[in-house]
C-alpha cells in the first residue's frame, strides 16, 4: 500500500508527528512503525519540562498526562563540587507544576496508545530505506510474520532514536566525542530525602558531567550519571563503577542510600547532543528527535526537543504533500524551523557547559553565593532550564556580577 507518510519509531518525536499529521490526513494515510512491542523500557532520566507540556496541551492529551504515575516537579536541588547544596524553586506549590517525572516505559506507552487511536500502527523492523531516482520513497524491513516487506510513501520521517539506523545509513551519525554523552540509569526504592525537586549534583571529578537523583513518586527514584565521551575517555572513568561509588561513598549521598534498594542493575545509553548540528533532511526524508542529535548538551534532556521536532516535521511534511515537493531544498525548512525554536538555548547550554569545564571553580562560586544571598538565589531561579531566562546565566553581565575579579572568565564569555 502507498502511504502519504511513513514514520519510523514510536518514541516521542514519532508519535508527536503522527498525532499532528492525523489531524490533516486521517488514519489511513499515515503509518507509524516500531520494532518494539509497547510498553517497552527506554533508558532515560525520565524528566520532562514545559516544552513537552505545551505540545501535549496542543494535542489535547495534557490532562491525561498529568494523571500518569510520576512526580510533579517544582524546582531543583543543586550541589557544587565543594559539596554546597541549594534548593531552587521555579514555581510555587499553589500553581501548576512546570515539570514532571514519569518513567519512559509509562510515558512512551501513553504517547503510543494515543497515536494508535489516530493512525495506522504496525510492528515492523526497518532494515533499509527505499531510494528511487535519488529520492527516499519508503522503507524495507521485516513484518509481523517475519517476512521481508517493502512499504512505499511519499515522505518518510525517521524517528528511530539515538542509535538510528537511518542516520547510520546516510552517514549522519558521526558526532565528535565532544558532542556525545554516555549516561547511566538505575531505579531505586527508599532513597531518603526525596522531594518535589529534581537533584543535580556537580561532582568534582566528573565536571562538566553530573550525578542526578530524580524522584518518581511512590518512593522511587531515577539515579544516574552522565559524562561527555571525550572527558570520560581522557579521565578513564568507568561510568557504572563511578555511579555505584557516588552512592556508596559521597558524603552527600551515602546516608540517603543506606536503606535504599536497587530495582535493577546499572544500565547505560548514548546521547548524541545538539552542540553538533547534524544534517537531518534529504530528498523525501526528515530525521527527528534523538536521531537528529537534538538532545540538550547541558541537561541531557531530549524529550521536549524531540516533540518540537515531531511537530515541525509534521508541518513541513504536510506542506510538502500540498506542493508535491519532497526535494532536499524544500525540506531544509524543517531544519530551519527546529533550530529557530531550540537554537539559542542550545548555544547557551553549550556555552555554559564549556565555561563550567574551563572554570569549575565558578560553579562553587555560583552555588555558594546563592546559598548565602537570597536575592542572588532568586536571580538564579529565574535562569533555570525550566524558565525562559537560561540565556542570561552564561552572559558576561551575569558572570561579572558573580565574580567581578575573574578576568579570564569574562574574556572566555566574550569570545563565545
Amino acid at each position: 500500500m502507498q502511504y502519504e507518510v511513513v514514520i519510523i519509531g514510536a518514541g516521542p518525536s514519532g508519535t508527536t508527528a503522527a498525532m499532528y499529521l492525523e489531524k490533516a490526513l486521517g488514519k489511513d494515510k499515515v503509518l507509524l512503525v516500531d520494532k518494539a512491542t509497547f510498553p517497552r523500557d527506554k533508558i532515560c532520566g525520565d524528566a520532562q519540562g514545559r516544552k513537552a507540556a505545551n505540545i501535549l496541551k496542543e494535542l489535547g492529551i495534557y490532562d491525561e498526562y498529568t494523571k500518569l504515575p510520576g512526580q510533579k516537579i517544582y524546582g531543583l536541588t543543586l550541589s557544587s563540587p565543594n559539596g554546597t547544596q541549594i534548593h531552587l524553586d521555579v514555581e510555587s506549590r499553589d500553581k501548576p507544576a512546570p515539570g514532571y517525572t514519569h518513567k519512559r516505559k509509562v510515558l512512551d506507552n501513553f504517547m503510543f496508545e494515543n497515536a494508535k487511536k489516530l493512525v495506522t500502527v504496525r510492528t515492523f523492523t526497518v532494515t533499509d530505506i527505499i531510494i528511487e531516482d535519488k529520492y527516499v520513497k519508503g522503507i524495507v524491513g521485516t513484518n509481523e510474520k517475519g517476512e521481508e516487506e517493502k512499504i512505499h510513501a511519499k515522505i518518510v520521517l525517521a524517528a528511530d532514536g539515538a542509535n538510528s539506523l537511518v542516520a547510520q545509513k546516510l552517514g549522519f551519525n558521526k558526532n565528535p566525542q565532544d558532542d556525545f554523552i554516555v549516561a547511566t540509569r538505575q531505579y531505586y526504592k527508599n532513597v531518603y530525602g526525596l522531594t518535589d525537586r529534581i537533584e543535580i549534583h556537580l561532582v568534582k571529578h566528573l565536571i562538566p558531567g553530573y550525578f542526578w537523583i530524580f524522584p518518581l513518586g511512590n518512593n522511587e527514584a531515577n539515579v544516574g550519571l552522565g559524562m561527555i565521551v571525550k572527558d570520560m575517555n581522557s579521565k578513564k572513568v568507568n561510568l557504572k563503577e563511578a555511579t555505584l561509588k557516588e552512592v556508596k561513598d559521597n558524603p552527600l549521598f551515602k546516608d540517603r542510600f543506606k536503606d535504599a534498594v536497587p530495582l535493577e542493575d546499572v544500565k547505560g545509553w548514548n546521547l548524541p547532543v545538539a552542540s553538533y548540528h547534524r544534517k537531518c533532511y534529504i530528498n523525501g526524508l526528515l530525521i527527528l528527535g534523538d536521531a537528529a542529535s537534538l538532545i540538550d548538551p547541558l541537561s541531557g534532556e531530549g524529550f521536549g526537543n524531540a516533540m518540537i521536532s515531531g511537530r515541525a516535521a509534521a508541518q513541513v511534511a504536510l506542506e510538502a504533500l500540498q506542493k508535491n515537493d519532497f526535494s532536499e531544498k524544500f525540506l531544509k525548512k524543517y531544519d530551519e524551523m527546529v533550530w529557530e525554536r531550540i537554537g539559542s538555548e542550545i548555544k547557551t547550554s553549550t556555552k555554559i557547559q564549556k565555561l563550567g569545564k574551563l572554570f569549575p571553580f565558578m560553579i562553587d562560586k555560583l552555588i555558594v553565593k546563592a546559598s548565602k544571598d537570597e536575592n542572588f538565589r532568586k536571580k538564579v531561579e529565574a535562569k533555570l532550564p525550566y524558565t525562559s531566562g537560561r540565556e542570561e546565566i552564561g552572559s558576561l553581565d551575569f558572570l561579572m556580577e558573580l565574580a567581578p575579579e575573574e578576568k579570564e572568565v569574562h574574556k572566555a564569555a566574550k569570545e563565545d
